[in-house]
């Protein structure tokens, strides 16, 4: 047993290893899911980010194109057409025209002296980024318009630069832009197509404010991904799934991952421990079967010699008185119904095992089938010196089972009590009534059953061996094993209460059930 708990556990070690090496890793990796997942949010804030920029520098451009339009020739007031247009661009504030050298030619609208008087510091900025704007000079000799922006001093709002052709040579167009007037009303019904109900699209300022969401009623307090603009720089754009956060669905994914690894973890640690406890079983049920086997062929080996000594002796004619010879012939006698009941025993277990074992049913008169054992053993157990009593009930109703399975169990009952009976040997049998069911007990002063015991004594080859009595008593540990199938078999059930030192008593009980019913 101790090289198989040493096997088995080796074999619990290199099963478990790999699982836990598994578990760890695993543990180990949550945080690179959640990277992953960041990655899948990152990828999607970038394609929506770039459709909203996009559609921005289209926008941005049409308006271009517009001013263009509006300062051709063939547009005679352009002045007026200039104002009708900027009433038609809430975003825009102000719209500024400069020559390539810096000279202010036009500025719409002429009577908002708050930004006149910053006309000079719109001038330094273009001044400051002299190399910027021959770059987009370039691009405009090219064919190539581009549209740029600029930080500035004046409360929410950015200049908007892009360059256009005249006859007079390259023109400055600037345009003085409300990001969050262009945020909420230029780009809403745009972010609204792409948001497609699955998630919130949300615009930030400078100083980290909200200033817009896709659901105007959805006010996150954090969101962890956000981008700037390209023409709106210090303003970001944010993505939120409706169902869950990026945290919420790394801890939902990292919860469910570790659930996972856990539940693999119980069911393979429960597959093990049923292994080992099946085969544990199983190594348990072989030593007890080599017991049986052993202590079997000793009980049939005992009196199968007794029998041959005493036939040898009394073939050759040694004994010659009658009384003697009379005594010879009891000893053969007593002993063959030992073998007798030893083969019988086996007989019944196997029919057991095997399904085979019949039952035929008919009313029965418990009293009348105890007291006939009773008779049966009374002078035998007297002459081995123990004290024997039937007390049958007189109010014991007839029942429906088999009388041969019956008298077989309180046999193997009686047999229990005899082998461990030390000095007080004393057995008493018990018929009675309790509620709706019928009992015979069998009750001995014998050596006891310890608790721990009492669990196993029904389970086939089981003995107890913790006295010195037990470890002598003869027996295959089939009795009681008999006896509980008799006893399931008849709808009922045995019952043991036991005190080591003071004896057993054991409980044939059968319910009303089976009690005059007609099988």
């Amino acid at each position: 047993m101790q090289s198989f708990k040493r096997t088995f556990f080796i074999f619990l070690a290199i099963l478990l290893l790999p699982t836990l090496i598994f578990s760890i890793y695993e543990i180990g990796t949550m945080r690179e899911n959640e990277k992953v997942i960041e990655n899948v949010y990152n990828n999607q804030l970038d394609a929506i980010l770039y459709s909203v920029n996009q559609y921005s520098d289209n926008v941005l451009n049409s308006w271009a194109v517009k001013l263009n339009q509006i300062f051709d020739d063939t547009i005679v007031n352009k002045k007026a057409a200039l104002e009708n247009y900027l009433r038609e661009l809430p975003a825009v504030k102000m719209i500024f025209r400069f020559s390539i050298d810096k000279k202010l030619l036009l500025l719409i609208p002429e009577n908002d002296t708050a930004f006149i008087d910053k006309t000079q510091d719109i001038i330094n900025i273009i001044a400051q980024n002299d190399s910027t704007i021959n770059k987009l000079n370039t691009y405009l000799r090219a064919g190539y318009r581009k549209i740029i922006s600029f930080d500035n001093d004046y409360v929410n709002s950015r200049i908007i630069l892009f360059l256009s052709n005249s006859k007079s040579g390259s023109i400055i167009n600037i345009l003085l832009l409300n990001p969050e007037f262009f945020i909420k009303q230029v780009l809403d019904p745009k972010i609204q197509e792409i948001t497609q109900n699955k998630f919130f699209i949300l615009a930030y300022n400078p100083e980290n404010k909200l200033i817009y969401s896709s659901d105007k009623q959805h006010q996150p307090n954090k969101i962890a991904f956000k981008k700037s603009f390209w023409l709106l720089n210090n303003y970001y754009l944010g993505i939120e799934y409706k169902d869950q956060t990026i945290n919420d669905l790394a801890r939902s994914r990292s919860k469910r991952n570790v659930a996972l690894m856990i539940l693999i973890d119980l069911v393979l640690l429960s597959g093990i421990w049923l292994i080992y406890r099946n085969v544990r079983k199983q190594i348990e049920l072989s030593q007890l079967k080599s017991d049986f086997v052993s202590n079997v062929s000793h009980e049939i080996r005992t009196p199968l010699a007794l029998i041959s000594m005493y036939i040898e002796t009394l073939d050759m004619g040694r004994i010659r008185t009658p009384e003697k010879i009379k005594e010879y012939y009891g000893i053969i006698l007593q002993e063959t119904q030992r073998l007798s009941a030893i083969v019988n025993k086996i007989l019944n277990f196997s029919q057991i095992e095997s399904g085979k074992r019949k039952y035929s049913f008919s009313q029965v008169d418990l009293n009348k089938l105890v007291c006939e054992v009773a008779a049966t053993y009374k002078i035998s157990l007297e002459s081995k010196g123990f004290l024997f009593s039937a007390d049958c009930s007189k109010e014991i109703p007839l029942i429906m089972a088999d009388a041969e399975a019956l008298t077989d169990a309180l046999v193997n009952l009686i047999d229990n009590a005899v082998k461990y009976s030390a000095e007080n040997k004393q057995i008493d049998i018990r018929t009675g009534t309790l509620k709706n069911s019928v009992f015979v007990e069998v009750e001995d002063k014998g050596i006891g059953i310890s608790e721990n015991d009492q669990k196993y004594i029904f389970d086939k080859f089981y003995r107890v061996t913790e006295k010195n009595l037990a470890l002598k008593a003869k027996g295959s540990g089939l009795g009681l094993s008999i006896v509980k199938h008799m006893m399931d078999a008849h709808g009922g059930k045995i019952i043991v209460t036991s005190q080591p030192g003071k004896g057993s008593c054991f409980s044939l009980i059968l319910y009303a059930d089976n009690i005059n019913r007609n099988l």
